[in-house]
């Protein structure tokens, strides 16, 4: 799905969503992954792509990817990019706070979020949720 960010179109795929419930609740859930598409396009490349993902991990987690297409973050800073404050060097504007708010939310629920590298060449967030 196209959509319109920083005077150029970000392409946004959305992979097959199995209905299930988790533990966090639906704001939280929101929360985070707005935050973490909007980091991906923010920090992707102009009139690049962001292709997201969710399917069942087992039978007591759901899996979500989100990968972004940009210059990725530094193996060395992917754990402090969780700090709240912190943020890895890039030319975007942002407080620090989205990342940590968002790994709090989720390990509050019994999950998780993790960085490493993506496929497309930027970033791989992948949040895990415990299924209800």
């Amino acid at each position: 799905m196209p959509f319109q960010c920083r005077g150029t179109t970000v392409t946004i795929a959305i992979g097959h969503v199995p209905t299930v419930s988790v533990t966090i609740d639906t704001d939280r859930l929101t929360l985070v992954l707005v935050n973490l598409i909007d980091n991906a396009i923010k920090h992707g490349r102009l009139g690049g792509r962001v292709d997201l993902r969710a399917d069942i991990e087992d039978q007591r987690f759901v899996r979500i990817t989100v990968d972004d297409d940009g210059p990725g973050i530094a193996p060395a800073d992917r754990e402090r990019v969780f700090a709240l404050g912190e943020r890895a060097a890039t030319a975007s504007n942002g407080s620090g706070i989205g990342l940590a708010l968002a790994r709090l939310m989720l390990e509050r629920a019994g999950g998780r979020v993790e960085l490493a590298a993506s496929p497309l060449g930027g970033a791989r967030f992948t949040v895990t949720v415990p299924r209800t």
